[in-house]
């Protein structure tokens, strides 16, 4: 087996162009027709288990390649498996050496198979030598076709052919630099897979997790944050097109999860290590919450006002807010478009590959080091104080000591207690100590969602029925939030985002809704937190 290693981007016609006369690859450039025959089952039991099988022909050769993604390995790196073969048929024998031998030994399975899909393209390629790292850059060209349907391919590969993976990001991020790639999270395989099946993007809430319990808090680390990582992208896309507010949202949940994961492996992965990933990560949702917080206050109280009859006296506020959903929905798509969303998705990766927590090194050379990376100064001594912060030299030992189920253990017992700690009804709560619930409450609930997967039998039952108490309060914490912000959008007075367009009756009857909605949503609140309190811990 080869690990096939390869960065994928979206290309246009002229950053193609711009490309291929670059003088680093210009002189070394080759081109030739491919065609490839993808195969999988009418129910395509193949892309469900995250696989792929094709026939490619290459000039007058045939060549047949089974590739599936690693276990907790990153999309970009997958198992990649290649045998010639003398005519364009499948040689189902040589794949009793692949990690799917048992399903391909089944006849009903290997009966099943039948051409899913086809791509033909033409490539231009050349070898680049980047320090001690050997890159193939590819450039395709052409379509992916699903009998009458097809779709156009242009996108430029980045692959590892030998030396250190980090010449590989380096290599992408000059490139980045010099022609503002984006990154493309679907293989031609995935395309051709929706394509078959008529699937259209739709936002992306978190993949399924399975975390292996024999692994260590650091995979179990890598795991979730590629989980987030592919979230991120998942919605990346859509958010970017701004035709659906939902895209935005779970972009957003994909950086708070990983902040938020980032927290929870702190006595794995030094903080030291983490600020300048964590910090960038903020930054960008951040640019995101502009325009999901006028989402919500229009599907919240604008739109449910407007149905009651009260859209006439609401119309300037709806004028308005077309005005600052333009605004907000173009920042959000800066945000997540290249160079910059690009270079963070780069630096993630290879932050993640390089793993530098294993050395262990102090905060101030880790900051040193990580900073400048992401363009982003971290202080020394700016971090405040935290009990999961771990010394350089004693990170290392505890991580190698401790497996995933203690760890999950350890830190679920911590953050429960915390919410426990600031919580009751949360009726009886001030608006400030609220808001430290929600937060707490957040961060256990991705925690557990996070190493629910480690449960099996009767345990498996009781974390769906603790994720789901958790869930309801969340949600019902979140909503007071949002009435919160949403008051704060038309109630700050001169230099508020609605100020001028909304008259004093208006406002009155903006109060009045909120009011009538938050005794609503309090008690809603309320019966969450005692189901949440009576649930069973699974750990």
């Amino acid at each position: 087996m080869a690990i096939e290693t390869e960065l994928r981007f979206q290309l246009d016609a002229a950053r193609a162009r711009a490309i291929l006369a670059d003088p680093r690859i210009a002189a070394g450039l080759r081109r030739q027709p491919l065609s490839s025959i993808y195969f999988d089952t009418p129910d395509f039991a193949l892309a469900g288990r995250r696989a792929g099988l094709r026939l490619r022909r290459v000039g007058r050769r045939w060549v047949q390649t089974f590739k599936c993604e690693l276990p907790d390995g990153p999309e970009h790196r997958r198992g990649e498996w290649e045998w010639p073969v003398p005519r364009a048929m499948l040689d189902l024998d040589v794949l009793a050496d692949t990690p799917l031998a048992d399903w391909f030994a089944k006849p009903r399975n290997r009966e099943a198979l039948a051409p899913a899909f086809e791509t033909r393209f033409t490539r231009a390629s050349a070898l680049v030598d980047h320090g001690e790292t050997s890159i193939e850059l590819a450039i395709d060209r052409g379509n992916v076709i699903a009998g009458d349907r097809s779709e156009p391919i242009l996108e430029l590969e980045l692959e590892l052919k030998g030396g250190p993976v980090d010449g590989l990001y380096a290599f992408a991020l000059e490139m980045n630099g010099d022609h503002a790639l984006m990154p493309e999270p679907r293989s031609k395989a995935a395309r051709g897979f929706m394509l078959s099946t008529g699937t259209k993007r739709a936002p992306m809430r978190a993949p399924k997790l399975q975390l292996d319990g024999e692994s260590t808090a650091e995979q179990a680390f890598v795991s979730v944050m590629l989980n987030c990582l592919a979230q991120l992208q998942g919605n990346a896309a859509g958010a970017r097109l701004g035709d659906d507010p939902e895209y935005v949202h779970q972009a957003r949940v994909a950086l708070r999860r990983m902040r938020s994961t980032l927290v929870t492996f702190r006595r794995a992965i030094p903080r030291s290590c983490s600020d300048a990933i964590s910090i960038e990560a903020r930054r960008l949702a951040s640019a995101l919450g502009t325009a999901r917080d006028l989402d919500v206050f229009e599907e919240g109280t604008l739109a449910p006002l407007a149905a009651a009859g009260h859209a006439t006296r609401l119309a300037g506020a709806f004028e308005r807010l077309d005005t600052l959903r333009q605004q907000a929905r173009q920042q959000a798509a800066a945000a997540l478009s290249a160079p910059g969303y690009t270079a963070f998705v780069l630096h993630l990766l290879r932050w993640i590959d390089s793993a530098p927590w294993r050395v262990a090194p102090t905060p101030a050379a880790a900051a040193a080091a990580a900073a400048p990376a992401l363009a982003v100064a971290v202080k020394p001594g700016s971090a405040k104080a935290d009990p999961d912060r771990d010394t350089a030299e004693h990170a290392e030992g505890r991580r190698q000591k401790a497996g995933i189920r203690r760890f999950a253990a350890g830190t679920l017992d911590r953050r429960h207690r915390a919410v426990v700690a600031i919580g009751g009804r949360p009726s009886g709560l001030d608006p400030e100590a609220r808001h430290e619930l929600r937060i707490a409450v957040k961060k256990l609930r991705y925690a557990a969602e996070s190493f629910a997967s480690l449960q099996g039998g009767k345990a498996e039952k009781a974390a769906g029925n603790y994720l789901a108490a958790m869930a309801w309060l969340q949600q019902s914490l979140g909503m007071l939030n949002d009435m919160a912000t949403g008051e704060a959008l038309v109630a700050g007075g001169a230099g508020c985002p609605f100020d001028g367009a909304i008259d004093e009756a208006g406002l009155a009857l903006l109060s009045g809704w909120r009011l009538g909605l938050c005794t609503v949503v309090l008690d809603d609140a309320d019966r969450a937190w005692t189901r949440f309190r009576e649930a069973d811990r699974f750990w």
